[in-house]
């Protein structure tokens, strides 16, 4: 069955307390309750095996990246019951760690690595975390809002100009618009067609 937001909140708010349950968001899709980074696993393993939340989806782990910090978001499902609940943790940004959730949630350790290579967050406890997007040698992390991307990668270019082969030129989306709609050489024009008279038979 169910269950609302606010009997969630105070589930996990009785069970671990103010100081690890901190605030509950009821107006967001999908609602959200924030915890301490340090109860993460304690609060998703009560999510997931209790029976009256059994949260045994893991949908997506995201980084969000502000100025003074960053917020790991664990979205949440329960394929029994039919409810769906994010959880976020606030984490420095001068020392992104929050411990892994692979072993509790399988689909966990292909998220981690996304958000470490993407996000420079460090999941501990994480079986195998290294990047699983960029190459291992990649420099810096590229969702984060302070990235700066190399000239290049060993002596390949990753800058484009515009009229380069591998970038288009201004107009040519549209021309290949234009080509696209235009009727196929040899073939009969269908406005030229349009409205002329059947052949009768024996003419």
């Amino acid at each position: 069955m169910t269950m609302e937001p606010s009997l969630i909140f105070e589930h996990l708010l009785s069970k671990f307390g103010a100081t690890k349950v901190v605030e509950l968001r009821d107006r967001t899709i999908p609602p959200t309750i924030c915890v301490q980074p340090s109860a993460v696993r304690e609060v998703l393993h009560e999510l997931k095996n209790n029976r009256d939340l059994a949260f045994d989806y893991l949908q997506l782990i995201s980084g969000v990246d502000y100025p003074m910090h960053f917020e790991v978001v664990y979205h949440l499902t329960s394929l029994i019951h039919q409810h769906s609940l994010a959880v976020k943790a606030q984490i420095p940004r001068d020392n992104p760690v929050i411990a892994s959730i692979a072993d509790l949630y399988p689909a966990a350790n292909w998220h981690e690595r996304e958000q470490f290579d993407l996000m420079g967050i460090i999941f501990e406890g994480h079986p195998d975390l290294r990047r699983i997007l960029c190459p291992e040698d990649w420099e810096g992390h590229p969702l984060r809002k302070d990235y700066v991307q190399p000239l290049e990668y060993h002596g390949i270019s990753n800058v484009r100009k515009c009229g380069d082969d591998w970038y288009p030129k201004p107009d040519e989306d549209a021309k290949a618009i234009v080509r696209l709609k235009a009727p196929a050489s040899g073939s009969p024009n269908p406005a030229a067609t349009q409205g002329s008279p059947q052949a009768k038979p024996g003419e």
